[in-house]
């Protein structure tokens, strides 16, 4: 393995990247300067269209499509990654999937796709990459995206509200587990932002705007988030000024959790 202050940029990989929060993250760290980024996610057009909004050059951002739900098709994928780019210095645990639901209305199809999504694939992910990033004599980053949700519950959101809990406690078991790899563990928990995300439960411009601006006049900042105040968050985790963080829980809500 070539130690990233060797390498000429640092390999890092980033779910959900097409959309939202993963793409400011990916557009954040490319303006900063020294990192390739590894796009991963289901929808390959969806991720190339993103690589060329970005306009990287080809050796900055490549593209990996891959179902988060199938565990053998992200192992194959990181064990890919690694060997194209002899290594992988950081993770950004961003995609996932909201459920709508209380105790009575959650089904148990519903259940299993949020943990499938929100939890386990970012299990498989962190140990896929772990193995990778022990191999190498300079350890790596991870960032798990979480959400206010995963400390404040959401209304009517049960299984998203759990899985994004259990995002929390993941990131301090691995920090504790991966301290002695030189590996970082650290999780940001956003609370309302604007993303695709809710596009698809409130359709049309009017509607949406709408739910924004009613949401933001309840949080003590007045707004509710963009995705790039969550991604400056992100890049600090992946810098080395973080190098002595991990298991850090940072939350970025707008002072949601002061209600």
């Amino acid at each position: 393995m070539v130690a990233p202050e060797k390498q000429q940029l640092k390999t890092v990989i980033i779910t959900g990247g097409a959309s939202g929060i993963g793409y400011e993250t990916a557009k954040l760290l490319l303006k900063t300067g020294g990192y390739r980024l590894a796009l991963l996610g289901r929808n390959r057009a969806a991720l190339e269209g993103a690589a060329q909004s970005l306009g990287g050059a080809s050796s900055q951002i490549s593209v990996f499509s891959c179902d988060l739900k199938d565990s053998t098709q992200i192992r194959k994928i990181i064990e890919r990654i690694a060997g194209t780019y002899q290594g992988i210095y950081g993770l950004v645990n961003n995609a996932g999937i909201y459920s709508v639901g209380d105790l009575a209305s959650t089904t148990e199809d519903s259940w299993d796709e949020a943990m499938s999504v929100n939890l386990k694939a970012p299990f498989i992910l962190c140990q896929a990459v772990a193995a990778e990033m022990t191999r190498s004599s300079w350890g790596g980053r991870i960032v798990n995206v979480s959400s206010t949700a995963g400390i404040l519950p959401n209304q009517s959101a049960l299984a998203y509200s759990v899985s994004k809990a259990a995002i929390i406690q993941l990131t301090r078991s691995l920090a504790k587990d991966l301290g002695k790899n030189n590996i970082t563990v650290n999780c940001v928990c956003p609370g309302i932002v604007k993303s695709p995300l809710h596009e698809a439960y409130h359709p049309g411009g009017t509607q949406l705007e709408e739910f924004y601006a009613k949401r933001g006049a309840a949080l003590p900042l007045g707004r509710v988030g963009e995705s790039r105040d969550v991604a400056g968050a992100i890049r600090y985790f992946l810098t080395e000024e973080a190098s002595w963080i991990t298991g850090d829980v940072m939350v970025i809500g707008g002072g949601r959790l002061l209600l």
